[in-house]
């Protein structure tokens, strides 16, 4: 895995995953209410990297938004995944996430940018392993 790539085999694609995930996984919400995750943490002994995917409704606006928002929470993840990947290799678990907008739209938001979600997406990552290790 490299450092600050997003290859592949770090993406949910399983139909079984996303249906385990939002059954029984817990949900993250940033404090400033713009970004939600989804996520399951569990035991592994092979593959200890997290695996995430980006979820946007389509009440949240066109495609072009929604490919924008995508393409804005893949990127935060990607710049601010190593604390968490090297909690998953320390603590021999693998961790699945989904993320998605909580109250952005394109009615309320024109335009959005990187810095606009980049916190967000921080405060969900520490929040998820500040609260695995108590």
């Amino acid at each position: 895995m490299k450092r600050f790539s997003f290859g592949k085999n770090e993406r949910i694609k399983e139909k079984k995953l996303f249906e385990e995930l939002y059954t029984s996984g817990k949900v993250s919400i940033s404090n400033n209410k713009k970004i939600k995750a989804v996520h399951f943490l569990i035991e592994s002994a092979d593959v200890v990297f997290p695996k995430v995917a980006v979820a946007v409704s389509k009440k949240a606006g066109n495609a072009f938004w929604r490919n924008r928002i995508k393409r804005l929470l893949r990127e935060a993840y990607r710049l601010n995944k190593l604390p968490v990947s090297s909690f998953c290799i320390e603590k021999k678990k693998q961790l699945f996430i989904v993320f998605s907008p909580f109250l952005l739209n394109q009615k309320d938001h024109k335009t959005i940018g990187l810095l606009d979600i980049m916190p967000g997406v921080q405060e969900i990552l520490s929040a998820i392993i500040r609260n695995d290790e108590k």
